[in-house]
């Protein structure tokens, strides 16, 4: 079972790659690689903190239920989670072809799972930006305060404290 869950998260980690994250980034200029760059450090607010760890234990609860269709979708398709995985890799990066050829049946099966989870890919979205909004944050402020929470060990314990009270 968790060996499901480890592909569902990585299939649903290809798919929602960048979703929220993209949709907030402009693009930035680039700068001299012999600077890094940083995010700027802003305030967080108690309230926004509460917010974000309102939104993250929906988002992560979003996640899971999402994770557990991916799953669902794969067993049901007819491959192996592992052939399935192959084929969506090398999809993803022509370079990375299969071991065994694609038959016509494998990849029949491949497109009808591949649809199934982009359904479920665009309602995890869907149901991720309502949490933002009814929570008050907007994709760029959440994406900002967990850029910050990331990095900030103290703000993870407070946030990880929000969530189980």
């Amino acid at each position: 079972m968790f060996k499901q869950l480890l592909i569902g998260s990585s299939v649903l980690a290809f798919l929602l790659t960048g979703s929220l994250s993209a949709q907030a980034q402009a693009p930035k200029p680039t700068a001299p690689s012999s600077q890094p760059q940083t995010a700027p450090q802003t305030q967080i607010s108690s309230a926004e903190l509460e917010k974000f760890a309102r939104s993250l234990k929906q988002l992560l609860a979003i996640e899971q239920g999402a994770n557990q269709q991916i799953v669902q979708v794969i067993g049901q398709s007819g491959l192996s989670q592992q052939r399935f995985l192959e084929l969506y890799k090398a999809q993803r990066n022509p370079s990375n072809q299969p071991t065994q050829k694609v038959t016509p049946q494998e990849k029949q099966q491949f497109d009808k799972a591949i649809a199934s989870l982009s359904n479920i890919q665009q309602k995890a979205e869907t149901q991720m930006k309502q949490v933002l909004q009814k929570e008050g944050l907007q994709i760029e402020r959440f994406n900002q305060i967990e850029a910050q929470v990331r990095q900030d060990t103290q703000l993870q314990q407070k946030v990880r404290q929000m969530i189980q009270s």
